[in-house]
């Protein structure tokens, strides 16, 4: 599920300063995203995902990212690799072209930033995994 009703624009934005932390919101059937701020370059959203839920492996071939584990922790997950554990004030950063996902697998809530770039031909993400998230929500599209 995902919400764009906070998400701010460069028209919006005004002094740029914002909490990700206001950004959070669960959902008990699947990982929930909200988006902070999309222009022409970048896309910020915040992940949140109950124990046990995950952003599916995928890829972006023009898109290149950077996360920020808000709270609680999980996995970096990827067909390619061992899972690699991350959790609270960690920083994953993820090139164009690399298949990754993320996995909450602590006993409480997770919430990360992410930081995206939009390539040539905006964000287009390519599916490795099954997907356990659904990014197409009754309160507008997502992104990651």
């Amino acid at each position: 599920m995902a919400d764009e009703s906070k998400m701010m624009s460069p028209e919006t934005v005004g002094a740029g300063v914002a909490n990700p932390l206001e950004f959070r919101r669960f959902s008990p059937e699947q990982g929930f995203v909200v988006a902070m701020y999309k222009d022409q370059d970048v896309s910020v959203v915040v992940w949140n995902l109950e124990p046990g839920q995950e952003n599916s492996t995928h890829v972006h071939q023009a898109s290149a990212h950077v996360m920020l584990v808000l709270e609680g922790s999980g996995q970096r997950i990827s067909d390619t690799a061992d899972p690699v554990p991350i959790r609270a004030g960690e920083t994953l950063i993820i090139p164009r072209g690399v298949v990754h996902g993320i996995r909450n697998t602590g006993d409480t809530r997770m919430s990360y930033l992410a930081i995206t770039t939009l390539g040539e031909g905006d964000y287009v993400r390519a599916p490795i995994g099954e997907q356990k998230v659904t990014l197409t929500p009754a309160d507008g599209a997502g992104g990651h």
